[in-house]
C-alpha cells in the first residue's frame, strides 16, 4: 500500500525527527510541537506552536490539528511527550487518521497499575513497585508515568505523607540502564536495536537520572537478548502495540534484566539508525498491520546521541554556527533556560571515550558562541 501521497501530521513535544524522516520518505510533513527549531521548520511543509502538552485540553488539540491539516485527509502520528495527553486526542475529524497506538494502548502501557500487573501476568521481572510513599528505609525512586528524559525521577523521601496519584515508587536498583528499539504491528514485534543510556553526572538540575547520552549498539548475552526478544513479543500481543516503541530496562549488577517501561512512540533511539526514511515507512507499516523485516547490519563503531544542556540562561544570537553534526537547533532570538536543552549531536565513534570527546569538543564550540542572558 503506497501512502506517500497522504500527508502526514506530526504532534509531539518535539517534531524534528519524524518531520525529518517523513520529508526523506516523500511525505508532506505538518508539524505541531513546542519549539519550532529551525531545522523543523525546514522540513515541515506547515508548523504551529504549542504549549507544554500536559497543559493542553482537547479542545487545544483539536484546534491546532484541524488549523494545521485545513480539511484535507492526512495520517496523524505522534511522537515524544505523547504520553501527557493521550486521553485527550479522540474523537478526531473525520479527516484525520490515526496511524500509531490507540488512547487505550498507550492507557494499558503508562498506567502503571495496569502495565506492571501485566508484567506480573506475564512472569517478566520488574523492581518493587508500589503507589503509595515508601514507609522503609530502603532506596526507593519517586517516577511520573507520563515523564519523559528522566527529568521526572527523583529519590523518594522516607514515610512522606505526600500522596500524588500521578507517581508511583519503585525500588532503587544499581546497574545499568539501557533500552531496545522495536518494531510492532498489535501481534507481532522485531527487536531493531539495544541502546546503553547515560545520566547527566555533572547536572545540578535537581533531576539526578536526567537523560543525557544513549548508545548503540550495546552487546548483551545471547540469553539476554532472548530474553528482550520474547518480551516485547509477548507485551505486544498483551497490549497491541503498533509501529516504533521503545522498552527501557535495567541491568543490574547481578546481571538481573529488570522492567522500567514502554514508550509507545518512536524514541531517540531510533536516531541512531541509519537510514531515516526507510525506518519511518516501516514505522507507517507496521502501523497498519504490515510488519516487514527491517535488514540490519552490525557496525563496527559505536552511534552515540546527546543532550547538550544550557549550563545558564542564555540566548540564540544571529548567525549562530551550529556544529554539522549537531539537531534541534533552536532559532535565533530564542532564549533558553539554564538547564534546558540547547540542542542534541549524534557521532560515531569506535570507542565510548572518543564519542564522549567528540561531544564534548562540540559543546565547548555551542556555548563559546551563546549569549549569557543577566
Amino acid at each position: 500500500m503506497q501512502t506517500q501521497h497522504i500527508p502526514v501530521l506530526i504532534f509531539a513535544q518535539s517534531g524534528r525527527y519524524l518531520a525529518q524522516s517523513a520529508s526523506q520518505a516523500g511525505y508532506t510533513a505538518w508539524v505541531a510541537d513546542c519549539f519550532g527549531d529551525s531545522d523543523t521548520l525546514a522540513a515541515a511543509e506547515r508548523w504551529q506552536l504549542v504549549p507544554p502538552l500536559a497543559e493542553l485540553s482537547h479542545q487545544n488539540i483539536m484546534t491546532t490539528l484541524s488549523e494545521l491539516a485545513h480539511g484535507q485527509h492526512c495520517m496523524l502520528v505522534c511522537g515524544s511527550g505523547i504520553e501527557q495527553c493521550y486521553l485527550k486526542l479522540f474523537p478526531l475529524p473525520a479527516n484525520i487518521q490515526l496511524v500509531g497506538n490507540t488512547p487505550d494502548t498507550i492507557h494499558r502501557v503508562k498506567t502503571p497499575s495496569i502495565f506492571f500487573h501485566i508484567l506480573s501476568q506475564q512472569g517478566f521481572n520488574y523492581p518493587a513497585t508500589i503507589f503509595q510513599p515508601p514507609t522503609d528505609e530502603l532506596h526507593w525512586l519517586k517516577k511520573k508515568a507520563s515523564g519523559l528524559g528522566g527529568s521526572h525521577i527523583e529519590y523518594a523521601a522516607f514515610n512522606s505523607n505526600e500522596i500524588n496519584t500521578e507517581y508511583y515508587y519503585q525500588r532503587f536498583i544499581s546497574g545499568r540502564s539501557g533500552s531496545c528499539l522495536f518494531l510492532a504491528d498489535g501481534y507481532h514485534a522485531q527487536l531493531l536495536t539495544v541502546n546503553q543510556q547515560f545520566p547527566a553526572t555533572d547536572s545540578n538540575s535537581g533531576s539526578p537520572f536526567l537523560l543525557a547520552r544513549i548508545e548503540s549498539a550495546w552487546t548483551l548475552s545471547a540469553s539476554q537478548q532472548h530474553y528482550l526478544n520474547n518480551m516485547i513479543n509477548q507485551l505486544t500481543a498483551a497490549t497491541m502495540l503498533v509501529g516504533l516503541n521503545s522498552l527501557d530496562f535495567m541491568l543490574s549488577d547481578k546481571n538481573e534484566l529488570l522492567i522500567l517501561e514502554i514508550n509507545p512512540r518512536p524514541s531517540a533511539s531510533a536516531e541512531l539508525l541509519e537510514n531515516g526514511p526507510v525506518l519511518f515507512q516501516h514505522h507507517i507499516k507496521a502501523c497498519l498491520g504490515q510488519l516487514t523485516k527491517v535488514k540490519q547490519h552490525v557496525a563496527p563503531t559505536k552511534m552515540s546521541l546527546f543532550y547538550h544542556y544550557a549550563t545558564s540562561d542564555c540566548i540564540v544570537p544571529e548567525k549562530m554556527k551550529w556544529p554539522t553534526t549537531c539537531n534541534d537547533l533552536p532559532c535565533q532570538g530564542t532564549t533558553i533556560k539554564k538547564y534546558d536543552v540547547i540542542c542534541s549531536s549524534r557521532v560515531e565513534a569506535g570507542q565510548h571515550n572518543s564519542a564522549m570527546k567528540l561531544h564534548l569538543n562540540i559543546e565547548q564550540k555551542i556555548l563559546q558562541q551563546l549569549l549569557i542572558s543577566r
